[in-house]
């Protein structure tokens, strides 16, 4: 069983590393792509006197992505504010059934932020709706939030789980 344990340990350390390393390619991509767009449209005023007109909605696209999916690697790296107070005058075993119980809220919150989100970009993509300067439907640039959403709720599972077995470990 101990056997069995470390390597579910180990597949989920695997999963966050592979989702970290691959959701911070992805980032930074974004982010060359959002400042040769931005610096694209410098160069155009000064030197060409004309401005890009699309190139203030394509940033700000590109910008949504990076936020929310660098919440989703600042989730993975656990570097989200947390408040502690409480948990620092709790015993051992009432603070780690805390931290589940914190584990359990998110989950549920990521559960809800996933649905909200879907059904925000599926309207969008069914009304046709799409922005001004470049045909990029809203619904594309919604679809963040599930993704998100999906991408943290793994990882929450995968909190969740390992913070069940200290929780258990404590309770010996």
């Amino acid at each position: 069983m101990p056997s069995e344990t470390v390597a579910a340990a180990s597949r989920a350390a695997s999963i966050s590393l592979i989702m970290d390393k691959a959701l911070s390619y992805v980032v930074a991509l974004l982010l060359v792509a959002m400042s040769f767009t931005v610096f694209g449209n410098v160069v155009c005023r000064y030197f060409l006197d004309a401005s890009l007109a699309w190139y203030e909605e394509v940033s700000r696209f590109l910008l949504i992505w990076i936020v929310f999916l660098g919440a989703v690697i600042a989730y993975i790296k656990g570097d989200h504010l947390g408040i502690d107070v409480l948990l620092v005058f709790l015993p051992p075993l009432p603070r780690q059934a805390v931290v589940v119980a914190a584990d359990l809220l998110v989950i549920v919150a990521l559960a809800i932020m996933f649905q909200g989100g879907w059904e925000m970009a599926m309207d969008s993509l069914a009304s046709g709706w799409v922005a001004a300067s470049v045909p990029i439907p809203y619904g594309w640039v919604y679809m963040v939030g599930p993704v998100s959403a999906a991408l943290m709720f793994v990882q929450a599972v995968i909190k969740t789980s390992g913070d069940i077995k200290a929780l258990k470990e404590v309770g010996k």
